[in-house]
Parts: C-alpha cells; structure tokens; sequence
C-alpha cells in the first residue's frame, strides 16, 4: 500500500480487546477470525493463576480448541519464540490469542511471523523482511503502557548476540 505525501496510515493487530469484561469477547472474536485451534500465549504467571484457563474456557465455548503456552518471559527471546512456534506447529494451530503486557505480545507476534513466513525469528530483524502475514491475532492486554499490543512491531532478545532486535513488520495482508 502506497501513502502519498497527504495521506497517513495507522495500522494496529487484528483485534484488541480493551476495558473491563473485555476478556469475555475473546471467544466471540475468535469465531468471528474463524479461528478452529487457538494457541494461547501468555507468560508463567497468568498460566499459574487460572487466567490463562479462563481465555481458554472461552475459547472452547465458542467452538474453537486451545493450548496454553506459559513461555513469554519478561524481554522474550528467539528460545521463546521458537518454544511457542513448537507448540504452535505441533498443535496444527491457525490463530494466537495473546494474553498479558508487552512480552506476551511480542512474543506472540514473533511466533505469528514465523509460522507463516518460516526460518528463525532473528532473519526478521530489522523492517519489512516478513513477507506473509501472521495467523489472525487477538491481544488481551492486562497491563497498559508497552503500546505492543497497538503497533506492528516486535522486540524480540537475541540470546547468541545478547541483544534486543526491533522487529518492524506488517502483521497483516495490506491491499
């Protein structure tokens, strides 16, 4: 898509889901999506808490399936990504829900970008290298000030280079 010199653009994931009671849309969304295997990623405190159960819950109830993967950590990294691309790959799923702040959702979008473009989250570093678009997304924010749940880019650490790659890519297909 080509922005001329008077025209902007603003692009934002699928869906957020934002304001009290807002999780319990998560199942109507993912049916709206056509979502049918759901890989929830979210990070090992809101798996250990029952949230995580409850979008899940969700999800089943609006006729979908779902797999839980706790693996976010605080500042994601490639292991993280290639963790939940495992999970992602083995369950056959076709949609990531993710659940938390700014590490979930960039670690969900990391695995979202592999999965339909292959290779490793770090040949994606820099802008515009992706060049499919991510399963459907939907982020369920639990904490506010990150903005990832609103942008198309990713931070993702680098654990060979011990560095964090800015990942800046379009999530979705762009006409």
């Amino acid at each position: 898509m080509a922005l001329g010199e008077e025209v902007f653009g603003y692009f934002i994931p699928t869906v957020n889901l934002m304001g009290v009671g807002a999780s319990k849309e998560v199942g109507n969304q993912v049916k709206v999506l056509g979502g049918k295997k759901v890989l929830i990623v979210t990070d090992a405190y809101l798996g250990e808490c029952g949230m995580a159960d409850d979008i899940k819950q969700q999800v089943e109830a609006a006729g979908a399936t779902a797999v839980v993967y706790t693996g976010a950590e605080p500042n994601p990294t490639d292991k993280n990504v290639h963790d939940g691309l495992k999970v992602f790959q083995d369950n056959k799923c076709d949609m990531i829900v993710t659940l938390g702040g700014g590490s979930s959702h960039d670690c969900g979008k990391g695995i979202g970008i592999v999965a339909t473009n292959g290779g490793n989250i770090r040949e994606y570093e820099g802008v515009d290298k992706a060049t499919k678009p991510m399963p459907p997304f939907i982020a369920v924010n639990t904490t506010a000030g990150t903005g990832s749940e609103m942008t198309r880019f990713c931070v993702i650490t680098d654990t060979d280079r011990n560095i964090k790659m800015a990942i800046a890519t379009w999530l979705e297909r762009i006409e």
